[in-house]
């Protein structure tokens, strides 16, 4: 069983090209749903998945994350692929940029997030917006979740799907994640945060 977690201000439509009628799409929290947090998340959808034989999460950056949580909870997971994934998006950048995406973000979300979108996808993308106050205290959360020493423990297959050109995660991040646990892979893509179709494709 595959399942689908996409990233912060998209939905999993972003994964049309690939996913099957029988996999299982996960949203963020706030993202079509009124969950407000990892923690709320990561218990319900543990329920909702624990009974499948084996599971193969598809995650891409904040919904990495979320996958990395979700594993570290149950025992039926037993492959993560990472899309844009970072163990600590606190040190993913210096302090003075992560403060400025904060302020665009707050001072004028639907703007910011428009722009977010350009930068983060590799074509234009006009799914619904998340909901503003939850998808604000997601970053929050986001930006300060240290999952390193979970990463440390995780006993699956990891492969990590990292774009050369990654404005939002850059590839150092992959580097450091494969530091924390020599099991994981490291698949290389030449493009930014969310790989094309053929590169997707070939996962």
């Amino acid at each position: 069983m595959r399942v689908f977690i996409h990233g912060w201000g998209f939905d999993n439509s972003v994964f049309s090209s690939i996913s099957k009628e029988e996999d299982i799409s996960l949203a963020l929290p706030g993202h079509g749903n009124t969950i407000d947090s990892f923690e709320k998340a990561t218990v319900l959808y543990s329920k909702l998945i624990k009974d499948f034989k084996s599971i193969e999460i598809i995650g891409w950056s904040m919904g990495a994350s979320l996958g990395i949580m979700l594993t570290q909870r149950l025992k039926n997971i037993t492959s993560l692929k990472l899309i844009g994934f970072s163990p600590y998006f606190k040190e993913a950048h210096d302090k003075i940029t992560i403060s400025a995406f904060m302020r665009t973000m707050k001072k004028d979300f639907y703007k910011g997030i428009k722009e977010f979108r350009k930068n983060a996808y590799h074509s234009e993308f006009n799914g619904e917006y998340p909901i503003k106050d939850i998808a604000l205290s997601m970053l929050e959360e986001y930006i300060n979740l240290d999952l390193r020493e979970v990463v440390k423990n995780l006993d699956v297959s990891i492969k990590l799907i990292q774009g050369e050109n990654d404005i939002v995660v850059p590839m150092q991040e992959a580097y450091k994640t494969k530091e924390l646990n020599g099991k994981i892979d490291i698949f290389l893509y030449k493009g930014g945060h969310f790989p094309t179709t053929q590169v997707l494709k070939e996962l």
